[in-house]
């Protein structure tokens, strides 16, 4: 199956795609696609983290950078950005679809919960728990390799639900 150029065919799969993202992550509390630039924004929460914030960036920077070398990835845009609040940070990592894997998202994911464990806050939602998991991973690396479309979704957690709109 393929994205159809038409606008109303690709909303479904890509909402689809960003759902089933936020249902496999409970750690990433919103994600944005924006087609112009090609570039999905996760956003991240974090309560209590130390002060290092350029340290940890260069950490994890470095780690993709070893990964993009040996699955010879050619990432044009990979950035993490934080935002100090009162209470948390919100930590942005933006990436472009096109080379965009499954594999790159669960190692951001097993990354943050190695450098911040109980800091990163998560919708554990047992409601939310995939039955097969390998199938669920196989849907999402389908959508992945197919969502080229342009169409500027956003997705995010509210209140123990998964909530898409276009912007």
């Amino acid at each position: 199956m393929t994205i159809s150029n038409n606008k109303n065919n690709s909303v479904p799969h890509i909402a689809n795609l960003l759902t089933n993202i936020l249902i496999h992550y409970p750690e990433i509390a919103t994600m944005k696609l924006e087609p112009k630039t090609q570039v999905v924004k996760f956003s991240f929460y974090l309560k209590n983290i130390p002060q290092k914030v350029k340290k940890i960036e260069q950490y994890l920077q470095q780690i993709l950078q070893t990964y993009y070398y040996l699955e010879n990835v050619e990432a044009t845009v990979s950035s993490f950005l934080f935002q100090q609040l009162e209470h948390f940070t919100i930590m942005e990592y933006q990436r472009d679809i096109i080379s965009l894997s499954q594999k790159e998202i669960t190692l951001i994911i097993d990354l943050l919960k190695e450098e911040f464990g109980v800091s990163l806050i998560t919708d554990e939602d047992d409601l939310l728990l995939v039955d097969d998991m390998t199938l669920h991973e196989e849907l999402v690396n389908y959508m992945l390799e197919n969502v080229k479309a342009n169409i500027e979704l956003i997705a995010l957690r509210d209140e123990g639900k998964v909530v898409v709109y276009n912007k």
